[in-house]
C-alpha cells in the first residue's frame, strides 16, 4: 500500500511539474480594460498595473504574454469560459474555479469637484442632492453604502471612457466625478495639453481598494503570487511604481 501511495504521489507531483513547465512554454493571455490609464495603457501594452503583472510572470519565466483589451464585464465572461488566462479586474461575484491573487496595486477612488462649488464632502452621504458622473459599474467597486444611496443623488451616470469625466467636470456639466486618483491625474494631464482647467478639490472619502489579478487556473495563480512576492522583495516592484507614477501622473512617491 505504501508503495502504491508513493507512486501515486510521484505521479501527481510529476504531473504538476509538467503542467507548470507547460505554462512557461505557452502563451498567457491577459484581459485588460483599456480605459484605466495609467494602470493600463493600450497604445504600448504598458501601464503601472500591467507592468507589475508582466514582471511577476517574467520572474517565473513566463514571458510569452498577449494582452487583449475589453470591458471589465467582458473580461469576467471570457475568464469564466477559459478564453483568457488572467483578468486584471473582475467585477462579478467570484465563482468556483476563479482564483484571486495577492494584491497587485491599490486603487484610491476619490470624489472630485470644482473649487468654486465650495462643497463639503466628507462621507458618501454628503453626495446627496449632487450630480455624480462615475466610472463604469462603480457600485461594484465602491463601498456598498454608495450603491444603496444612489436614489438620493440629484443625478447619476456612468461612463466607459474616463477621460470624458474630466471634460464634464471642467465644463460644469456635473457637480462631481468619481474615479481613481491616479486615473484622474493622468487624464487631467492629458486634458491640460489642449484645454484650460479650473481649480478643483479632491475629496478622499473612500478607502483604498486592493486590486488582485484573477485566474482560472490555480497553479498559474500560485506561480504568479510567487513571482509577485519575489519582485516586491527584490525592489523591482517599488522601482516600477516610482518610475511610472512619476512619468504618468507627475507625482514622485517615496512611500512604496
Amino acid at each position: 500500500m505504501k508503495v502504491v501511495f508513493l507512486l501515486a504521489l510521484v505521479c501527481l507531483c510529476g504531473d504538476s511539474l509538467a503542467f507548470v513547465k507547460g505554462i512557461n512554454q505557452q502563451r498567457v493571455t491577459i484581459a485588460a480594460n483599456p480605459t484605466v490609464a495609467p494602470y493600463v495603457i493600450s497604445e504600448n501594452d504598458s501601464g503601472i498595473q500591467l507592468e507589475i503583472v508582466k514582471a511577476a510572470l517574467s520572474n517565473q519565466n513566463i514571458n510569452k504574454v498577449d494582452v487583449q483589451y475589453m470591458s471589465n464585464q467582458r473580461a469576467d465572461a471570457l475568464l469564466n469560459r477559459g478564453h483568457v488566462d488572467i483578468a486584471l479586474n473582475y467585477s462579478g461575484i467570484l465563482i468556483t474555479g476563479i482564483y484571486r491573487s495577492q494584491s497587485v496595486v491599490s486603487y484610491e477612488n476619490v470624489v472630485v469637484s470644482l473649487k468654486k462649488s465650495n462643497f463639503t464632502i466628507n462621507t458618501i452621504y454628503d453626495l446627496a442632492t449632487k450630480s455624480v458622473l462615475a466610472f463604469q459599474n462603480a457600485p461594484a467597486y465602491l463601498p456598498k453604502e454608495f450603491g444603496h444611496n444612489l436614489e438620493n443623488l440629484r443625478g447619476y451616470e456612468e461612463v466607459l471612457n474616463q477621460q470624458a469625466q474630466i471634460h464634464h467636470l471642467m465644463a460644469g456639466w456635473v457637480d462631481t466625478i468619481i474615479l481613481d486618483r491616479r486615473i484622474f491625474l493622468y487624464y487631467l494631464k492629458e486634458y491640460q495639453k489642449t484645454n484650460a482647467t479650473k481649480d478643483f478639490v479632491i475629496h478622499a472619502i473612500f478607502p483604498s481598494a486592493a486590486r488582485p489579478a484573477y485566474f482560472n487556473n490555480d497553479l498559474l495563480r500560485q506561480q504568479f503570487d510567487k513571482g509577485l512576492a519575489n519582485i516586491i522583495q527584490s525592489g523591482e516592484y517599488r522601482t516600477i511604481m516610482l518610475n511610472l507614477d512619476k512619468q504618468y501622473t507627475q507625482r514622485d512617491f517615496t512611500r512604496f
